[in-house]
């Protein structure tokens, strides 16, 4: 009896690479090695160039580029010149600098927490862009997709 348990399951274990090979779009072990190869080099290339920036804009010469970000996005209200909300880029990275009015009315809440929320998302967006870390959506995809929409549908 205990030799036909061990069949079954040798049985249902099957071949290793097959099962890992299963769901992707690989034929053989080699094929998915060196995609995986190819994906390590380019994110290899992609923090080495970070790095890169990262250490030319630490030079003063390459202040121009960084200034806005330490200036930061400002929000303000009317004619008052007072800031409402700031997000800036700061000696311990981004930070956000709130009107000490705004946190204490507590009417306020709604519009401080959409204020601060947008900002910082559009900050580090931006920022991240800017540093080429993350890639800006390509203005024409959209409007390509729906030229074909349209011609498809006509």
């Amino acid at each position: 009896m205990a030799k036909s348990s061990k069949k079954t399951a040798s049985a249902s274990s099957g071949n290793v690479t097959k099962e890992k090979l299963a769901g992707t779009p690989f034929h053989t072990a080699s094929e998915m090695n060196a995609a995986r190869d190819a994906i390590l080099e380019e994110t290899w290339r992609e923090l080495e160039r970070a790095k890169a920036k990262r250490d030319l804009l630490a030079k003063p010469e390459y202040n121009f580029f960084l200034d806005p970000f330490k200036k930061g996005l400002l929000t303000r209200y009317g004619e008052k010149n007072d800031n409402l909300v700031r997000v800036f880029l700061g000696a311990d990275g981004i930070q956000i600098d709130i009107n000490e009015e705004m946190k204490s009315s507590e009417n306020n809440e709604a519009l401080l927490s959409a204020l601060i929320r947008s900002m910082s998302d559009s900050f580090l967006s931006n920022y991240l862009k800017s540093l080429g870390i993350i890639s800006p959506p390509d203005a024409f995809d959209g409007d390509a997709e729906r030229h074909s929409s349209k011609k498809k549908s006509r």
